[in-house]
């Protein structure tokens, strides 16, 4: 082969290198993108999925508490304080209607907590409370109807990260 020859070979082999580099660069730049917004996604996706079960909870008649018949925007403390056993007992059921959560309770912040449900300060509803994921939280009104008094809690979802 000649230097002409050579040399134009070499030119070739440079420019099929520096297009290989540039394709390459961009394919990382393009999948970096789209995982990017696919996880974007997913974060706005499980934040409705979550929220959604927080409306769910409260809306559910096994929580809200009722005067004659009539329900109101609460939540009965004393029908948390033993939800925890027939939600046992139920386990398939509320599995169905609590899905993915791993956990599922109601803070009642600054009570010390003992046995009494007044003074109680969690009611753990389904699953464990620690554990990994995100926190997904409402404030709810808890309604004791022993004491006739309400207090303010947070219910809380732990979920998928």
């Amino acid at each position: 082969m000649t230097n002409k020859g050579q040399l134009e070979t070499g030119i070739t082999l440079m420019v099929i290198v520096i297009f290989m580099v540039i394709l390459i660069a961009s394919l990382i730049l393009y999948f970096r993108f789209t995982y990017t917004q696919i996880e974007e996604n997913k974060a706005t996706i499980l934040d409705q999925k979550y929220n959604s079960l927080l409306s769910v909870i409260i809306g559910l008649p096994e929580f809200r508490c009722s005067k004659t018949g009539i329900e109101s925007e609460c939540l009965d403390a004393a029908k948390l304080s033993v939800s925890n056993e027939v939600i046992e007992r139920n386990k398939e059921h509320y599995q169905s209607v609590f899905g993915e959560a791993e956990g599922i309770w109601i803070e009642i912040p600054g009570e010390n907590g003992n046995d009494n449900y007044y003074n109680s300060q969690i009611f753990r509803l389904f699953g464990e409370k620690n554990g990994k994921g995100a926190i997904y939280a409402v404030p709810v009104s808890l309604f004791y109807p022993d004491y006739d008094t309400y207090k303010i809690g947070i219910l809380r979802i732990r979920g998928q990260i």
